[in-house]
């Protein structure tokens, strides 16, 4: 099978979390690696922007 995209992500959103799993396919022989990373929603937690990123 021939590598049509060498990486890929995919997002997955709830009222909860959201998750973000980025996949890179590997050389030769070696197994595509895979990263998944989880948010946690804003409700009860602080968020911290970037300047420039929110309204006064």
């Amino acid at each position: 099978m021939d590598v049509v995209h060498p990486r890929c992500a995919g997002v997955d959103i709830s009222k909860r979390d959201a998750k973000v799993c980025v996949r890179v396919a590997g050389v030769g022989r070696t197994k595509a690696k895979s990263v998944v990373t989880t948010w946690e929603a804003v409700t009860n937690s602080s968020v911290r922007l970037p300047h420039g990123c929110h309204r006064p």
